[in-house]
C-alpha cells in the first residue's frame, strides 16, 4: 500500500499540511508516500521521504481515475462526476490510496477538509483522511486487503486482519 498525493492543492496551508501529514505518516508508520504534482502553485518540494513526480491532470484522469472499477465501487459516483466539474478536471488537492499493482483503490473526492463543504463530506475529504491515517491508519483502511474501515474496528470485516 501507499498514499499518493496529488499537488498542489489550491490553499497553500492545505498543501503544506498534506506534506507534513505525509512525512509524518511515512515515519511513524512505514508508509510508502509519493506526490503526483499535477499543478505546480508552490516552490520545488525538498527532503521528501518518498517519489515527487511531475504529470498532467490529463494523464492522472487516465490512468489512475477513468474506468478504474475498484475506485468506482468505493467512492459511489462515476470519475467523471468526482474529479471534473464544468468540464475541467479537479484533482490537485486529493489524496488516492494505491496498491501494490499501482492501482488506485480509493481516492478523496474533497481536496481539502470537509470544513465548508457539509457534515457528510468528511470521509470524501483528502486532509481529514490523511490526518485519521497519521493518527492510526486503521481509523479509516485496513493496510493488509486497503478495505475501507470506519475507525471502531478491532478486525478487518473484509480479511480478519487484527488492526492496530
Amino acid at each position: 500500500m501507499k498514499l499518493r498525493y496529488y499537488a498542489d492543492a489550491d490553499v497553500r496551508g492545505w498543501h503544506d499540511h498534506a506534506l507534513r501529514l505525509l512525512e509524518r505518516i511515512h515515519d511513524d508508520h512505514a508508509i510508502t508516500v509519493e506526490i503526483h504534482r499535477v499543478e505546480e502553485r508552490y516552490g520545488p518540494i525538498t527532503d521528501f521521504p518518498g517519489d515527487v513526480r511531475q504529470t498532467t491532470p490529463e494523464d492522472v484522469y487516465e490512468r489512475d481515475l477513468k474506468n478504474n472499477r475498484a475506485l468506482i465501487d468505493t467512492i459511489d459516483q462515476r470519475p467523471s462526476e468526482a474529479y471534473k466539474r464544468s468540464g475541467k478536471l479537479t484533482i490537485a488537492g486529493n489524496v488516492a490510496v494505491v496498491d501494490d499493482a499501482g492501482t488506485v483503490r480509493w481516492a478523496s473526492t474533497l481536496p481539502g477538509y470537509a470544513d465548508g463543504y457539509g457534515p457528510d463530506a468528511g470521509p470524501h475529504a483528502a486532509m481529514d483522511f490523511l490526518e485519521d491515517i497519521a493518527q492510526s491508519p486503521s481509523n479509516r483502511i485496513c493496510i493488509a486487503c486497503l478495505h475501507l474501515l470506519d475507525g471502531d474496528e478491532r478486525f478487518c470485516p473484509n480479511c480478519g486482519h487484527e488492526l492496530l
